[in-house]
């Protein structure tokens, strides 16, 4: 097998130096030194880097398990508001069918542009308050799982990395206008234990995420994974809620102060849209409905949440601070189940044809495999066909393919 390592290209810029795809970065400019060197076109830890820092790992990237755009938001927040240096790519030939997903190019008069590769790279990210982390982010590879599980592996233990942590998201037949459901998995049960809203037992397909939890556990080092619960019927556009609740569990996890107060911003703005599109459209207030009795008699009742305050308010960003430390010096969960309330605008509104009054096509029209990208949608608890009304303006896309 060849060394899994030779997927990656190091980048060994100086610190302070302008990189692309960096629109901050690490060194003078703020304060901090980057942990991690090039020596040798490999990545190590510095020497002079006290014990106390060892790092930890994010993983999110686009794919299978990607509904509501989750991973483009999430690294948008983290990679647009933080401190931080592009330490590697890996080599996207390799590892990507062009054919299966084209990529995006421009062509303006008489010329091509801008042609938007796939990409795969790992970062070192300081968050608010200036503590290092790895991000590893881009697209789902098709190809080589064993060699990439095989590169990040070595790169865990190259640089003694203390907790690896991957976010993705699936679409299940719950309502916006319910909290946003976990599914909490890994191997550290202080992490995932009391969590999960839904965990049942069923085969579903693989994706990558799934792949290096497994691989990643039988390695005997610490990782968990949450998975976000979108609506079905919004999982094609943004869904600004899911990268919230994203940040906010890995952030506990990773005991690191991660950015949320744009996402929740456009949140409160996507849920006032959405709610308006609903009271227009008897339609789909009727699958809102019916979902949400479906949601009230299957959801957890005492579910533990690290997110929000006894009177179900979403804390501000010094709240949840406060809030994260507690819990990790104690593991001591807050009560009440996370508050975060969704909804995506591009769901419902961005690509569906709509009359001049904003009525909708009608909901038999609807493509009726609106989930079908998970299989757990199978074998939800409220799995009943006359329970999993489409949604009547948005029609499922691949996410494979839509990358």
């Amino acid at each position: 097998m060849k060394d899994p390592l030779d997927l990656l290209h190091v980048h060994p810029a100086a610190d302070g130096d302008d990189e692309s795809n960096s629109s901050i970065n690490l060194g003078a400019q703020d304060g901090h030194e980057s942990s991690v060197s090039a020596e040798g076109g490999a990545l190590v830890l510095r020497t002079d880097q006290p014990p106390a820092e060892r790092l930890s790992l994010l993983v999110s990237w686009s794919g299978h398990t990607d509904a509501g755009s989750l991973s483009e938001q999430v690294s948008e927040s983290l990679l647009g508001t933080l401190p931080h240096r592009r330490l590697a790519s890996f080599d996207v030939d390799e590892l990507f069918d062009y054919r299966s997903r084209r990529p995006q190019i421009t062509f303006t008069d008489n010329r091509f542009s801008n042609f938007e590769a796939p990409s795969l790279e790992l970062y070192e990210v300081r968050d608010a308050l200036g503590r290092p982390f790895l991000f590893l982010t881009g697209d789902e590879p098709d190809y080589q799982w064993e060699r990439v599980s095989s590169a990040v592996l070595q790169l865990v233990d190259r640089l003694d990395v203390k907790l690896v942590v991957l976010v993705d998201a699936l679409g299940l037949p719950t309502p916006h206008t319910r909290p946003i459901g976990v599914t909490a998995h890994g191997n550290r049960t202080d992490l995932i234990e009391g969590i999960s809203t839904w965990g049942p037992s069923a085969q579903i397909e693989a994706g990558l995420s799934q792949f290096l939890e497994l691989r990643v556990a039988e390695a005997d080092r610490d990782v968990v994974g949450y998975t976000l619960h979108v609506p079905h019927y919004l999982a094609g556009g943004r869904f600004p809620h899911a990268a919230v609740a994203a940040l906010e569990y890995a952030g506990a996890a990773l005991e690191l102060m991660l950015p949320t107060d744009e996402l929740r911003e456009s949140s409160r703005m996507v849920e006032h849209d959405i709610s308006r599109q609903v009271e227009q459209n008897s339609e789909i207030q009727g699958m809102v409905d019916r979902l949400e009795r479906n949601f009230d008699e299957y959801a957890t009742p005492q579910q533990r949440s690290l997110l929000v305050k006894d009177d179900d308010a979403v804390p501000d960003a010094e709240e949840l601070g406060a809030a994260v430390e507690a819990y990790l010096r104690h593991h001591d969960p807050a009560a009440d189940a996370e508050a975060a309330r969704a909804g995506s605008i591009e769901g419902l509104l961005g690509e569906s044809p709509t009359g001049p009054a904003g009525e909708s096509e009608p909901a038999g029209e609807s493509d009726p495999a609106a989930a079908q990208d998970s299989d757990p949608v199978d074998s939800a608890p409220e799995d009943h066909p006359e329970d999993h009304p489409e949604s009547p303006e948005t029609e499922p896309e691949d996410h494979d393919r839509r990358e």
